[in-house]
């Protein structure tokens, strides 16, 4: 199996970097890992983890078909969960699958918890729950916020000079 230096932030990302489907569920997983844990806690940055289409997998590899529909089902439904439009690459008709896919041997179980959208498309899974939407402002990075800070910086400064420059002008002409 190879190893991957970057862990992957977008679905594309993902089909972008398997060659099997044990690497697809491990790349699936480091996925789900950067959208709970990392800086996806908002509707425009889980727009942007979904939004590109992934690369066909049926062809690549041995089972590339249950990748393709598992990556359907899964962004349709963090779109459902996440009140966000679903993006228009879900809806291909070679993201499903002919014959049903079970991810374990508990299959009544999975017949009935399965989410729909993986149901309709032939998976039989309970997906792990991503959308976990935080109010308030987006996360920055330590670098946006030091280039923030030196722009009110510069803004206070100058601010600060014509201020200055106003005096000086006042007292040259005996104003002040």
């Amino acid at each position: 199996m190879k190893e991957f230096s970057k862990r992957p932030t977008t679905l594309k990302e993902v089909s972008a970097q398997c060659s099997s489907l044990e690497e697809f569920g491990l790349l699936v997983r480091d996925w789900v890992h950067h959208v709970v844990r990392g800086d996806v806690s908002n509707r425009p940055a889980l727009v942007q983890a979904i939004w590109e289409t992934p690369s066909i997998l049926r062809k690549r590899f041995h089972q590339g078909e249950v990748a393709d529909a598992y990556l359907a089902a899964y962004a349709e439904w963090i779109s459902d969960q996440a009140g966000i439009a679903r993006p228009r690459w879900v809806g291909q008709k070679d993201r499903c699958l002919s014959d049903p896919w079970f991810s374990d041997n508990a299959r009544a179980s999975l017949l009935v918890s399965t989410p729909a959208s993986f149901r309709q498309r032939g998976i039989f899974t309970i997906p792990e729950a991503v959308v976990r939407l935080r109010r308030g402002r987006p996360r920055v990075s330590a670098e946006q916020k030091r280039q923030k800070a030196r722009e009110r910086d510069r803004r206070y400064r100058n601010k600060i000079r014509e201020k200055l420059h106003k005096l000086k002008q006042l007292e040259d002409s005996g104003l002040l």
